[in-house]
């Protein structure tokens, strides 16, 4: 027996070819007006997971890329703090130098005494420095009290060692500061106390002790070398952290690349396809509209 088909029936099929061809050219203009193959993960559920997940990954990366930017903030600021108080330092040792050559009068000797005493307030001001968001930046983790005081000609670090650090990756961990101790010194830790040298070297020119004014130009000079080895580490990890930053913009244009190759439009493919698809419509609609008004008492 065969099989007939009514008048309605030859009319929905042929709309719904209509609409499958109108559905597929829209499809495609979509994906021309977007420069995108997949609209919806439907379209290729294996690329979509692959794109998610590489968008997670740089999502991640620019995390990271942030922390970088802190970081090298942070050290820098580090770094010209250390390296304005290096100045300082030498600027010290030049007139303690100085002071040492007899030919000097007692007088000029004071006139130093008195410039390194400004000095001094000058050192303990970048032992003092803070960061743009108000934090001691020598102060360990004690970032809301100043690191240092002096006290008739004593100083006193009431920071702390605890010093803060960021991830740069997920394998790279850098610490941004130097913990006072570290740049200026702590006589109770062992390193060369910066402002106790100088308020000896201070009092050594004001009573002319000659022979102290020598012993102070070697402490001078373990005073200069702690905060060249200050500056220098900082150094270190500042190319540590543009080494890495440089890695992950390489990390990131790759998994930028990786998902473009999975859903970016072959667009010489896709203006074919529009082409096809419209003139698929075309044909659909024209083969609807003779078969509309047909049916079988046509035949009879």
């Amino acid at each position: 027996m065969i099989g007939r088909m009514s008048s309605n029936q030859i009319h929905q099929s042929s709309l719904d070819v209509i609409l499958d061809a109108q559905a597929r050219l829209q499809r495609t203009q979509e994906e021309l007006a977007s420069g995108k193959r997949i609209q919806t993960p439907a379209d290729d559920p294996v690329a979509s997971a692959q794109i998610l997940k590489s968008r997670s990954e740089l999502a991640r990366i620019e995390s990271y890329q942030r922390n970088t930017d802190y970081a090298l903030n942070e050290i820098s600021l580090a770094e010209s703090t250390v390296g304005s108080a290096e100045d300082a330092i030498i600027r010290i040792k030049n007139l303690t130098l100085q002071a040492a050559n007899a030919t000097y009068s007692d007088s000029d000797r004071q006139a130093m005494a008195s410039e390194i005493s400004g000095l001094k307030d000058h050192l303990l001001a970048l032992a003092n420095t803070k960061s743009a968001s108000g934090e001691y930046i020598f102060a360990g983790a004690n970032v809301s009290s100043a690191p240092y005081t002096v006290a008739n000609g004593v100083s006193s670090f009431t920071g702390d060692t605890n010093i803060r650090a960021v991830n740069l990756s997920s394998s790279v961990t850098i610490a941004t500061r130097l913990s006072g101790q570290e740049v200026f010194g702590d006589a109770t830790a062992g390193s060369v106390d910066i402002f106790n040298v100088i308020e000896t070297t201070i009092g050594a020119l004001q009573t002319n002790d000659t022979a102290l004014i020598s012993t102070s130009i070697d402490e001078l000079d373990l005073a200069a070398n702690q905060l060249f080895d200050a500056r220098s580490a900082l150094g270190v990890r500042m190319n540590r952290v543009e080494d890495q930053r440089s890695l992950n913009e390489d990390f990131s244009l790759s998994l930028s690349k990786g998902i473009s190759s999975l859903e970016d439009l072959d667009y010489a493919k896709a203006i074919s396809e529009l082409s096809m698809r419209m003139l698929a419509l075309e044909s659909a609609q024209k083969a609807y509209t003779k078969t509309q008004g047909l049916s079988l008492f046509n035949y009879l």
